[in-house]
This record gives structure tokens, sequence and C-alpha cells, in this order.
């Protein structure tokens, strides 16, 4: 409900600058009485402006509302009202001092701020969210499902969002970090910031939808082995490659088997459940033949996602949902970047977070 021209409205409705901070009741009152309204609102308007850079919350409360329409502001249902109520309580979206000590506060500060930005897209979405995040060099090993599965005990419902940022990693680990997620019986959509690749697109297209948007992109799901003086090498050529050990070959075929059937039993079970066994085939070799991208870290984006017969929903550059997952992937980019190595991942809903140091 938008604040009224009356005092006892506006004293209900607690209205708020478009930065987010609180009007002094007083002034309110005080302009709505005077016989002058033309000039008591613009005055008043000066006033509010001059009092916001006065009492404004902090810069976390402004960006709350920097692209909300305020409409939608007093539009909210009763349930995200009383959450809402719940998170603008506590530090720093009040005056108030923080329950924790000041020294474990400031510690601790990057990783509260980063959870209150989950609890708005939860508020926007009506689905509890999961970060994986990890370091452009960090793959997907044995440690993480464990601590997803950490993480999930902190949610209340079945229906989750999984941002995601990988560039992938062991096809076993894959494999257990999806198992996690399915015995859990979650309801679970992916949400790709930035990148996905190689295992992280497998744990993408596991899910019953993908959202994309400007920066995001998939990878090819080739396996790749790593052979000395050649690096990473696409198993499907060392298999081929008859100048190999008969033994390099067949472990290199093994894995791209795997692979395939692992990527076909997740989408028949997930989002392409119910097509036919040649649909699936088709999407398969598409994404898992590196003939068709001659490189696996090439980018598979919304419209090849689309073309490939995914499930897959483009988010607007514009839109609120986008900009706020966006800015949330920074605050992850800068927060892991900057502790110079002692920090290679970080996977945490609103309430549980777990950090683990690089893996080297």
């Amino acid at each position: 409900m938008q604040p009224g021209h009356d005092c006892a409205r506006r004293q209900q409705a607690k209205p708020l600058n478009l930065d987010g901070s609180l009007i002094s009741e007083d002034l309110l009152c005080i302009f709505s009485q005077s016989h002058t309204a033309r000039r008591s609102r613009l005055l008043l308007q000066s006033q509010i402006t001059d009092l916001a850079g006065l009492v404004s919350m902090t810069w976390l409360w402004n960006h709350h509302s920097f692209s909300r329409p305020r409409t939608q502001v007093f539009s909210m249902s009763q349930k995200m009202n009383e959450r809402r109520t719940k998170l603008t309580g506590q530090f720093p979206r009040t005056i108030a001092h923080p329950s924790q000590s000041s020294k474990f506060w400031a510690k601790e500060k990057d990783r509260y701020l980063r959870q209150l930005l989950i609890s708005d897209i939860e508020e926007m979405t009506g689905r509890e969210i999961i970060v994986y995040f990890a370091h452009p060099t960090e793959g997907i090993n044995h440690s993480d499902p464990e601590d997803v599965s950490e993480v999930i005990d902190g949610i209340d419902g079945n229906e989750i969002d999984l941002i995601i940022n990988t560039p992938g990693g062991s096809v076993d680990a894959v494999e257990k970090f999806v198992t996690i997620l399915r015995q859990r019986k979650l309801d679970y959509r992916v949400i790709v910031p930035n990148l996905a690749k190689s295992g992280g697109t497998v744990i993408a297209i596991s899910s019953q939808r993908i959202f994309l948007g400007i920066n995001s992109e998939l990878g090819p799901i080739d396996p790749q082995f790593v052979l000395p003086d050649l690096g990473p090498v696409p198993c499907q050529y060392i298999s081929e490659d008859e100048s190999q050990r008969p033994v390099i070959r067949e472990l290199a075929k093994s894995a791209v088997i795997r692979m395939r059937q692992l990527a076909k039993k997740l989408l028949s079970e997930g989002m392409l459940k119910g097509s036919s066994s040649e649909t699936l085939d088709e999407v398969i070799n598409k994404i898992s033949s590196s003939d068709t991208y001659n490189s696996h870290g090439a980018v598979i984006d919304y419209s090849e996602a689309e073309a490939l017969g995914l499930s897959v929903e483009w988010l607007e550059p514009d839109s609120e949902l986008w900009q706020r997952v966006w800015l949330l992937y920074c605050c992850y980019d800068h927060d892991i970047k900057i502790r110079n190595g002692r920090v290679g991942k970080i996977i945490e809903g609103a309430r549980n977070s777990l950090a683990r140091p690089p893996s080297y």
C-alpha cells in the first residue's frame, strides 16, 4: 500500500524514500496540514532530500531498492513482508548494533552481505537459493557434494535455485553432486551468471530448467585426459589414436562412454523427461562430441543451448532478477580473488555457509 496524504495513513504505511530511508513522520504531518499545498509539497520534497542524506540506511539497503519500482515495494505478499521485516530488523539494514561482536561482524561482513543479497533474490523468485562458486582454477571434487549437502540442511522447502560458477571437474564428483540434489527430493533449477563448463554443464542439464543471461555460458561435456607435453586432450581423440598404448585408449574410450551415459540418464530423468531415446541421443551426441565444437572451452550461450533442445530461459540484461544475480556473482568473484589464494570455493545459502581453500 502506498502512503496516503493524511497523518494516520502515513504513520501506518511507514513511507520510504526511493533510497530506502524512512521519511520523518513529523515532517509529513506538518506539511500535510499546510494551507498552501503546492508550496508545501515542493518544500517537503526538498526537506526530505536533505533528510535522506542524513539518515539514509547503509548502501546495502540502497541497493535493495535501486531497481525496484516504488509500487512493488508496497505490493509484496504477506509472507514476503514477514520475511522482509525479519531481514530489515538486522544490521546493517537498521541503525541497531549487530548482535555479533564488532570485530567478528567486521571479519564476516562479506558473508553477511552475500547472504542478505541471497535473501533478496529468494524474495523475488519465491524459491530458496544455494550458491556453488568456484575459482576458475578450482574443479569439482569429492569434497563438494558433502559441502552442498551441509548447506542444503539450512533450507526449509524442496524448491531451490542453484546458482553455479565452475570450470568443471571430476565426472565421479559431478555424479555424486547431482545424486545429493536428487536424493534430497529437490525440485531445482540452475542459474548461471557467468560459466558452468564441462562438469558444470552436466549439473545444469540435470535440473528442470537453466537460466542464462548476457554473460552466461555452458560448454561441451567431452571428457579430457592430460597428456605429457600436450596438456588436456579429448578422450575421443585419444581413443582413436593408434600411437597410444592400448590401455590408455581403452581408458579414454570408457571415459567417453561414461560421460554420455551419465548425461543421457540425467536428461531423461530431468528437463527432457518423456523425450524419445533418439532425441536424447541427438542432444548428447552434439554436446559430448569433440567434433561438434572442436574446443572443450567453446561457448554454449543461450541461443546455442536452446538450439540444442535444452530447457533454458533468457534473463534480460536490464531485468531486476538478472541485475541482482549479477551483483551477487560480482561479490563472490571479488571476495574469492581478493583473498590471495586463501579461498578456492564458497558454498552457501541464506543460512549455512562453507568456504574451502584451494586444492593445490
